[in-house]
C-alpha cells in the first residue's frame, strides 16, 4: 500500500509538470488568437494548434475553445475554417462515446466538405462517419464509409489517408472478430505509412489495435511490443484516451501473465488519466483492474470491498461488457470467502450478462458473414470500376501514342523535304557560283581572248582590291582554288603542303580580307571575289 501510494505520488508530480508545460504553450497560443490585430490565418492556426494539443488532454476545454473557433470562423464566413471546426467537435465527442452528437458535427462537416469540393476533406469525412457508425456496431455501413474513403485516397495518391482508411476497415474486422484479416489490413496500413508523413499519433494507434487483436487472441506476449512502441509515442503526444488504452490493458495483460508488479504499475497510470478525463466507465473498468490484482496477491477481502464500492456507484448505462466484469470478480471473490448465497447471486448475474454478450457475439457471426459479402461485393465493384478506368486510360494511351506515331512521321516527312529542299537550294547556289567563275575566266577583257585552262590570277590587283598584300601561303591557297573551287579542306591542305589547321587559318584571313559573307559555299565565293578583281 506505502509502495502504491509513493508511485501515485510521483506520477502526480510528472503529469503535473506536463501540464504545466502544456498550459503555457496553451496560454501563448490564446493570447495569439485573442489578438485581433493578427491576420486571420494567424489566429485560425493558433486555434487549430490548440486543438491538437489538448483534445485528447483537455477534451472539456477544448470544446469551450471550439466555441470561440466556430464563432469566429462564422463571423469571417470561412467555410474551410467552420469544416474543421465541426469536424473536430466531432472527433472529441465521439471519444466521449456521445455518438450521436459526433454524427451531427460530422455531417455539418459533410456538407461543407461538398460545398468546397475537396476531394481531402470528403475522404476525411467519410472517414470519421465510418468511425460513428463502426462505434455505433453499424458494421456494414462502416465498411462503405471507409472503402469509399481509401479510394478517393488512392485516387489523389495520399500515403497519410490511405493508411489511416487501411487501419479502419481492420477495425472492423476486429469488432466482428475476424482477427486474421484485421491483423493484415493493419499490417498494410504500417506499409502504407512508410517513408510517408503520417503522424505519429496514427502510427501509434495501428500499434494499439494490433495489440488489441493479440490480447483478444489471448497470444499476450506478442500483445506487449505493440503497445509498448504506441506509448514511446503517446507518452510524448500525451494523447489521453489512447493512453488509457494502453495502460488498461497492459495492466490487465500483466495480470494474466501474474507479473503483479508491473500490473501495478500500468493500473496506477490508467487510474490517474481515467480521472483526469472523468469518463465514469474509464474510471470503473480501472478501479476493477485494482480489485482484481489484489484478489491475484491473495488480499480477499481488500478484493470485495473495492468491488462492492464499484457496484454500489455503478452507472445503470454502464456497458454490458464492464458489469460481466464486475460480476465475474465479485462470484469469485464470495466463492473464496465460502459465501454461498452472494456468490450464487453473482454467478447468475454473471450468467445473464455472459449470456447477452454471447447473443451479441451470435449475432456478430451473422454479421461477419454479411460484412464479408458486402464488401466482397465492394471488391468486385471496385475492381470492375478500376479495370474500366485502366481500360479506358490504355486506350487513351494508345490514341496518344498513335499521335505521337504520327506526329513524328509527319514532321520527319517535313524535315526531310525541308533539307532536300535546301540541299537542291544550296547545289543550284553553288553550280550558279561555279559557273559564274567559269564566265570570269572566260572573259578577261573584251580585247584579249584567254584560254580558261590557262587562266591566271593577277596578284596585284587583287592586292590593291583587299588594300593589303598577300603572303605566299594565302597566295597558293587562291591559285588553288582557282583550280579547284570546291575542293574540300583536306584535299586543299595536301594540295599546299599544309596542315587542316593551318589552311583553315588561311582560309578565315582571306574570307574577312575579301569581305566573304556567303555561308555555305565560302571557298567558291572566295575565288569568285578573287577572279573578280583580278579581271578589273
Amino acid at each position: 500500500m506505502k509502495y502504491r501510494n509513493v508511485f501515485r505520488l510521483v506520477l502526480f508530480f510528472f503529469f503535473l509538470t506536463t501540464s504545466f508545460v502544456a498550459q503555457n504553450k496553451s496560454n501563448e497560443l490564446k493570447a495569439i488568437w485573442e489578438n485581433t490585430k493578427n491576420a486571420d490565418s494567424i489566429r485560425f492556426n493558433a486555434l487549430a494548434d490548440y486543438y491538437k494539443l489538448n483534445n485528447q488532454a483537455q477534451p472539456d476545454s477544448t470544446l469551450l475553445v471550439l466555441e470561440y473557433y466556430y464563432q469566429l470562423a462564422k463571423e469571417k464566413n470561412n467555410s474551410k475554417e467552420l469544416y474543421n471546426v465541426a469536424n473536430d467537435r466531432g472527433g472529441i465527442y465521439r471519444l466521449k462515446e456521445e455518438l450521436d452528437l459526433s454524427m451531427h458535427y460530422y455531417e455539418e462537416a459533410k456538407k461543407l466538405a461538398i460545398k468546397l469540393n475537396d476531394p481531402i476533406l470528403k475522404a476525411i469525412n467519410l472517414g470519421n462517419i465510418g468511425n460513428v457508425y463502426a462505434n455505433k456496431k453499424m458494421y456494414k455501413e462502416a465498411l462503405q464509409n471507409f472503402t469509399n474513403s481509401l479510394t478517393i485516397y488512392k485516387e489523389i495518391k495520399d500515403k497519410i489517408g490511405e493508411s489511416r482508411m487501411l487501419s479502419s476497415i481492420g477495425n472492423v474486422y476486429l469488432y466482428i472478430q475476424n482477427y486474421d484479416l484485421a491483423l493484415a489490413y493493419y499490417q498494410k496500413a504500417l506499409t502504407a505509412s512508410k517513408n510517408s508523413d503520417v503522424p505519429p499519433r496514427s502510427i501509434a494507434v495501428i500499434y494499439i489495435n494490433i495489440g488489441w487483436t493479440n490480447y483478444e487472441l489471448k497470444k499476450y506476449t506478442e500483445a506487449i511490443p505493440h503497445y509498448e512502441k504506441a506509448l514511446k509515442i503517446l507518452e510524448v503526444t500525451n494523447d489521453k484516451f489512447f493512453l488509457v488504452s494502453c495502460y488498461s490493458t497492459l495492466a490487465k495483460i500483466y495480470i494474466e501473465l501474474n507479473d503483479l508488479q508491473k500490473a501495478i504499475y500500468f493500473a496506477n497510470k490508467n487510474s490517474i488519466i481515467s480521472k483526469e478525463l472523468k469518463i465514469e466507465g474509464y474510471i470503473d473498468d480501472s478501479e476493477i483492474v485494482f480489485a482484481k490484482i489484489d484478489f491475484k496477491k491473495g488480499n480477499i477481502e481488500e478484493a470485495r470491498k473495492k468491488g462492492e464500492t464499484i457496484l454500489a456507484n455503478l452507472d445503470k448505462n454502464s456497458s454490458h461488457e464492464l458489469k460481466l466484469k464486475l460480476y465475474d470478480l465479485l462470484y469469485k471473490v464470495y466463492q473464496a470467502e465460502n459465501n454461498s448465497k452472494k456468490s450464487l447471486e453473482m454467478y447468475q448475474k454473471y450468467s445473464t450478462y455472459k449470456d447477452s454478450i454471447q447473443l451479441e457475439r451470435n449475432k456478430l457471426s451473422l454479421i461477419r458473414e454479411v460484412v464479408k459479402n458486402e464488401f466482397d461485393d465492394l471488391l468486385v465493384k471496385n475492381e470492375l470500376k478500376l479495370q474500366k478506368e485502366k481500360a479506358e486510360l490504355v486506350s487513351k494511351q494508345q490514341q496518344k501514342t498513335i499521335g505521337i506515331v504520327l506526329g513524328s512521321f509527319i514532321l520527319i516527312i517535313l524535315i526531310i523535304f525541308y533539307f532536300n529542299r535546301n540541299n537542291k537550294k544550296s547545289r543550284e547556289k553553288r553550280d550558279e557560283l561555279l559557273e559564274e567563275i567559269n564566265n570570269l575566266k572566260s572573259n578577261v577583257t573584251s580585247s584579249l581572248v584567254v584560254n580558261t585552262n590557262e587562266y591566271q590570277l593577277v596578284r596585284e590587283k587583287i592586292e590593291n582590291f583587299i588594300q593589303r598584300k598577300l603572303n605566299e601561303t594565302d597566295w597558293n591557297v587562291l591559285n588553288i582554288l582557282l583550280k579547284e573551287p570546291d575542293i574540300s579542306n583536306k584535299e586543299l591542305a595536301e594540295k599546299a603542303f599544309m596542315s587542316v589547321d593551318g589552311i583553315g587559318s588561311s582560309l578565315r584571313r582571306m574570307y574577312l580580307y575579301f569581305d566573304i559573307k556567303e555561308s555555305k559555299y565560302k571557298k567558291i565565293a572566295l575565288i569568285t571575289v578573287a577572279i573578280k578583281a583580278s579581271n578589273e
